[in-house]
């Protein structure tokens, strides 16, 4: 999402010239090159040519529902590009609307059917939408109890919905399975949704405690990597090679700061 205006072949190279070793595919992403004229083969031959993997699939949203048409595909289209990319993770979360159903009910089956793939299922909470806190969100993964499922934190949630280090401390290590990192202003935006969606900052420009999250999310040895994910319109305006080397320095500046391994 830090480069969600570049194309996929753009996208691929940037993150390669900011140093970057994987990129995120949102489903939309994959459905917009494959419209452009990408083949699959042609798709994975840029990754390979340039050294990058796709490192997780964004976002699954509507795996509440009753089964429809849409939730449907919405499924098969991430679980299969996550097989053809070699992806570890596919990411769910529930931000539009409220959700009438028994989350964890349908929490097990998502796992249960991303298992067969050999996928991992980061729950991701958000100050917004059906899940909203990360005791919601820890509840469900508790009982859904999936080897396969887990939690996705978000330092820019974490800040907006008063999530401290000591929190994350307090949870089981090994329940946290996929880290996303950006910034947040001092003064939140009266829509957070618009805030989350727009006006995110880059690591280490705001005030959010991301090295201490970093230092305590370290122990947690089933999280494979470091995600950033900056939602910017000022990061949309500037040409995705720059924006990517500016979300690289940044990443890079508060890993070295919290002596991640």
């Amino acid at each position: 999402m830090t480069l969600r205006n570049a194309d996929f072949e753009y996208r691929v190279k940037a993150a390669y010239r900011a140093g970057f070793d994987g990129i995120g595919l949102r489903v939309g992403d994959y459905r917009e090159a494959r419209a452009q004229g990408w083949s699959d083969d042609g798709m994975r031959g840029l990754l390979a040519e340039y050294g990058l993997h796709v490192a997780e699939v964004e976002l699954l949203r509507s795996w509440w529902t009753a089964p429809s048409p849409e939730s449907a595909r919405e499924e098969d289209d991430a679980f299969r590009i996550a097989d053809l990319f070699g992806a570890g993770r596919v990411n769910a979360g529930l931000p539009d609307g409220t959700a009438e159903t028994d989350l964890v009910r349908e929490y097990v089956r998502l796992c249960a059917r991303a298992e067969i793939h050999g996928l991992m299922v980061p729950l991701e909470f958000m100050p917004y939408g059906a899940i909203t806190s990360l005791a919601q969100a820890h509840h469900i993964v508790e009982r859904a109890d999936r080897p396969n499922g887990g939690l996705l934190i978000d330092t820019w949630h974490c800040h907006r919905t008063g999530v401290t280090a000591a929190d994350l401390a307090a949870l089981p290590p090994e329940r946290i399975i996929s880290v996303q990192i950006c910034d947040a202003r001092p003064v939140p935006h009266p829509d957070l949704r618009h805030e989350a969606r727009h006006l995110r900052l880059l690591p280490g420009e705001g005030v959010a405690d991301i090295v201490g999250a970093l230092r305590t999310l370290g122990r947690c040895t089933r999280v494979a990597g470091v995600s950033v994910e900056v939602m910017s319109d000022s990061l949309d305006g500037i040409p995705p090679d720059t924006a990517a080397a500016l979300a690289r320095s940044a990443a890079q500046g508060v890993l070295d700061e919290s002596d991640w391994t």
